[in-house]
């Protein structure tokens, strides 16, 4: 049975966004590794110089809150004042026996040292340069412009670099995708007309590898496909006219018999055989038809078809020879398709038909217009047909009874030839179970063109 495509988001896309999300991904990562870093070599950076600090306290050689020459200040704080300070700021580590602090609002770092000065601490902190860059010399003002003005500068050369970065990235694998979705389109091509039935067209094998081997065994295995179909269509039209010489011959030698000897007529053996023989020559006929609606190089001209009036006939003729029947008849008039008047016969005679023979008691016959198609369904109250055998009753002389039995059912060949039908007219076949009751619903949907 066809089938809709549902639009999907292409496989290079895909590929695209999570290449991208992962080269982002990596470039924050690695940003904020390196700020780390950066924030680590500060930290270092600020004990050095607290070292060399501590060192003149230790040796009593300054006692000032006054700026030292490394961009540090000292002061010095009794108990309850140092207690109620270190409450106020953020504890980092002990590093290289140096209490580390940090104060998030002014964003510096403070050292604490206990033992440099007897019962009393000693709290050396790295400069704010915004509250107190007034009280800077002109040389420390001079270096600190410098510094921001480098910090800035590397920071914006930081990100220049990461944003240049995906940027061409993003751009070369754009590219590289593109070429390969131009490498792919001549077998999504090709794909497509062999969904369509046109075996002949063949992939372009100018691709690299491994596209190239791909394409080499696509053309193969289309090329053998359609061998194959061609060897059965001549088979079958093959088939169908020798068996039908001889056939016409055995009908016409039975007829004259039971002309030469009247008493046949009531004989039990002679209506089997006379049966057997309008049996076989039924079947040559659905090979025959068959076989002609499934050349898709038939030169048949399609013309515009009034199919409201050709199902409607048709409907007619079984309402007439099935009066044990309820018929329920829909059909929208003046509906009018390109194609054969014959196909469109084919069509509602075997779907019809076989409604008829597997009913309980009715049968609802469905024509309508939509915007681009076309609905005919025909619904019955039968059995139906168990959910897994759906696609199966699709394909020629598929039998659900496997006895064989013409009592229980034909040749299965009726559906087979519906679909070759409605595949020829572009559309497509779909066969569904009744949710309401019981039975078997066949959806014919036909494309539509005003």
């Amino acid at each position: 049975m066809g089938h809709k495509l549902k639009k999907r988001i292409h496989i290079f896309w895909h590929f695209y966004f999570g290449i991208m999300c992962s080269i982002v991904f990596v470039s924050m990562l690695t940003i904020t590794y390196f700020s780390h870093i950066a924030e680590d070599y500060a930290i270092k950076a600020f004990i050095l110089d607290v070292k060399q600090v501590v060192s003149r306290f230790e040796h009593k050689t300054i006692q000032s809150q006054q700026i030292e020459s490394h961009g540090l200040k000292s002061k010095v704080l009794d108990g309850q004042q140092a207690k109620l300070f270190l409450n106020s700021i953020d504890y980092i580590d002990n590093i290289e026996g140096i209490a580390i602090y940090h104060d998030p609002q002014r964003d510096i770092y403070i050292s604490a040292h206990e033992d440099i000065i007897k019962d009393r601490l000693l709290i050396i902190r790295e400069i704010d340069f915004e509250q107190e860059f007034s009280q800077l010399s002109d040389f420390q003002k001079k270096e600190v412009l410098f510094i921001a003005e480098e910090d800035a500068l590397n920071e914006q050369f930081q990100l220049t670099f990461v944003f240049s970065f995906v940027v061409t990235i993003a751009i070369v694998l754009l590219i590289l995708l593109a070429w390969l979705k131009r490498m792919l389109k001549p077998i999504e091509q090709a794909s497509i007309d062999w969904r369509e039935g046109n075996l002949s067209s063949r992939i372009s094998a100018k691709s690299p590898e491994p596209l190239y081997s791909l394409s080499l065994t696509m053309n193969k295995m289309a090329e053998d496909i359609e061998n194959m179909i061609e060897e059965q269509k001549v088979m079958s039209y093959a088939m169908s006219h020798e068996i039908r010489n001889p056939l016409n011959g055995l009908s016409l030698s039975i007829e004259i018999l039971a002309r030469q000897h009247t008493f046949l007529n009531n004989d039990v053996t002679y209506a089997k055989l006379k049966r057997y023989a309008g049996e076989l020559e039924s079947l040559s006929l659905n090979i025959l038809t068959l076989a002609k609606v499934s050349n898709v190089d038939s030169e048949a001209v399609f013309e515009k078809c009034d199919i409201s009036n050709t199902i409607g006939a048709r409907v007619d003729f079984f309402v007439e020879h099935n009066p044990n029947i309820d018929f329920e008849i829909a059909i929208e008039s003046d509906i009018k398709l390109k194609g054969l008047p014959l196909y469109f016969e084919l069509i509602i005679d075997n779907i019809v038909s076989n409604a008829s023979r597997y009913t309980n008691s009715a049968v609802l016959v469905s024509l309508t217009r939509q915007a681009n198609t076309v609905e005919l369904t025909v619904t019955d109250d039968g059995p139906g047909i168990k959910s897994e055998h759906l696609d199966y009753v699709m394909m020629p002389f598929s039998r659900l009874d496997y006895s064989r039995n013409k009592v229980t059912g034909g040749f299965g060949l009726g559906l087979a030839i519906v679909n070759s039908v409605v595949k020829r007219l572009g559309g497509h076949v779909q066969l569904e179970n009744n949710k309401t009751c019981s039975g078997l619903k066949v959806t014919i949907l036909l494309p539509h063109e005003d």
